[in-house]
């Protein structure tokens, strides 16, 4: 099991002791002074990441208005379900709106800049940041910074979202140092859905590492085995969060990220007083280590429950003492859009204009009764059981391919109409034949969790573009077959 290093994410302030500087702003940079979406205008580099280079913004129209420009990197753009994946996480930030969270101004992926998300900026440090400046922080200001992160957390569960990168890297905290200070979420558009089942493609195929998102330093243990995530996840991270605050260290310090990972399962959380912190009273620590414990249901119920065990650990009702002012009402303007390509009523895969294949394409919507425990099994065995080929899986979305051809390997691209008809005949020669009747069933399954034993399942039976049918009704036949055989492994209702 692979999670990304752990190098860098202990690094301490410079010896002046000040607060770390963004990057410095490359020699040259093209992008500097260019304008997304036809309103922002990038003015100044901050930083990148994995996947994102990072500029902060302005309005045009109105230069005190600042953004935060996040332009995808080229390398993820060139990924093939890079559409699909922007869409949702777009679907994902518009859907979900809080005050303590970082907000989306808009996005597109085929702005002329290149694809693209614009965000609140939030003026402040990271509590990384914080963290590394002042090494600890006492248990009331603890407690009045993670007060906005439980109020942000409890309006997530109501959404059925799930942070799942919760970490002080992706915490600002604004006002620094002073009696204001509170804390924004931010990344919380990238968090996955707690309805859309995730199924990982090793689970399916029973090759390659079952991987664990997240930073493992603050990933749940049941991220790191593979059962169902739910927001009491995200609590196990704020339990890392407020241990690292306390103590200022870790809980676990592997370095290795394996031995790490394994810390989180099967380790227990030191005491404060045996990391040299005597002085954490007896009842916060408790709410840490509960938050710490190895299983949810050992955990505390939600966010709302940690907030009042923590204000009766400190004295003090951090739930009212950090309760969102509401926002001064305003109306909408053009700022306040979400711009993306794609159709807002579709959760699926993009799909290429309809083709003669179209005519072959079957889809049925059911419910199945299919705990998310043994989903993974479930959907196994049916693989298994008409020798099939799972070869894509995302949050809510599986494809398996049937009755490929002995040999069968992904051709680099499908038959093209505005080819000549030769050069399409020299590239079907790199495909195997197969005999009428026998073309392979593309069967995509998309999921969306009703409550903890329910699913509705949306499923599309259509044929590869190399192998188009030319006997609909004996096409929908074995469609039919193989459909009956998938609500009988779901246990599908009538």
């Amino acid at each position: 099991m692979r999670l990304p290093s752990l190098s860098g994410r202990f690094a301490r302030p410079s010896d002046s002791g000040s607060m770390p500087r963004p990057p410095a702003v490359p020699a040259v940079n093209p992008i500097l002074g260019k304008v997304f979406l036809g309103r922002y205008e990038a003015v100044r580099f901050l930083g990148e990441g994995s996947n994102a280079h990072v500029y902060l913004g302005r309005v045009v129209t109105d230069h005190s208005r600042l953004v935060v420009i996040k332009r995808i990197k080229d390398h993820v753009q060139s990924n093939p379900r890079f559409r699909q994946f922007f869409d949702g996480e777009v679907k994902s930030m518009s859907r979900f709106q809080h005050p303590y969270a970082v907000k989306l101004h808009g996005a597109a992926l085929d702005d002329p800049l290149g694809a693209c998300l614009v965000l609140d900026f939030i003026p402040g440090v990271t509590l990384e940041a914080v963290l590394a400046r002042c090494g600890r922080v006492t248990e009331d200001r603890m407690a009045r910074l993670i007060g906005p992160l439980l109020h942000a957390l409890d309006a997530a569960q109501a959404a059925q979202v799930v942070h799942r990168d919760l970490k002080p890297a992706n915490l600002m905290v604004m006002d620094f140092d002073t009696a204001a200070e509170s804390v924004r979420v931010m990344d919380f558009g990238f968090a996955g859905f707690a309805s859309k089942p995730h199924i990982q493609l090793a689970e399916l195929t029973g090759r390659g590492p079952v991987f664990a998102c997240g930073t493992p330093a603050y990933v749940s243990p049941e991220m790191v085995r593979g059962d169902a995530v739910d927001p009491r996840g995200d609590l196990y991270s704020v339990g890392v969060i407020m241990y690292e605050m306390l103590a200022g260290r870790l809980p676990f310090d592997n370095v290795e990220t394996d031995d790490l990972l394994a810390a989180h399962i099967h380790k227990p959380p030191p005491r404060f007083n045996r990391v040299g912190c005597p002085e954490i009273s007896a009842a916060v620590e408790g709410v840490v280590q509960i938050a710490l414990s190895k299983y949810p249901n050992e955990r505390h119920g939600g966010a709302r429950e940690m907030a009042r065990q923590l204000s009766r650990a400190v004295g003090f009702d951090i739930w009212e003492a950090t309760k969102p002012r509401a926002a001064a009402a305003r109306p909408a303007s053009d700022d306040d859009i979400v711009v993306c390509t794609l159709a807002d009523d579709d959760d699926g895969p993009r799909r290429d204009p309809p083709s003669d294949a179209d005519k072959f394409v079957l889809s049925d919507r059911f419910e199945a009764m299919l705990p998310e425990r043994l989903a993974a099994a479930k959907l196994r065995g049916f693989i298994e059981d008409v020798n099939g080929l799972a070869v894509a899986s995302e949050p809510g979305f599986i494809r398996v391919r049937v009755e490929l051809p002995a040999g069968w390997k992904e051709p680099s691209a499908p038959p093209n109409a505005s080819k000549s008809g030769l050069m399409n005949f020299f590239s079907a020669m790199r495909v195997p034949s197969v005999p009428r009747g026998k073309e392979p069933i593309e069967v995509d399954l998309q999921m969306l969790k009703l409550d903890t034993d329910r699913v509705a399942v949306l499923v599309t039976f259509r044929p590869l573009s190399w192998y188009l049918p030319d006997d609909r009704d004996a096409w929908n036949a074995r469609c039919e077959g193989y459909y009956a055989v998938l609500r009988e492994y779901l246990m599908a209702g009538p």
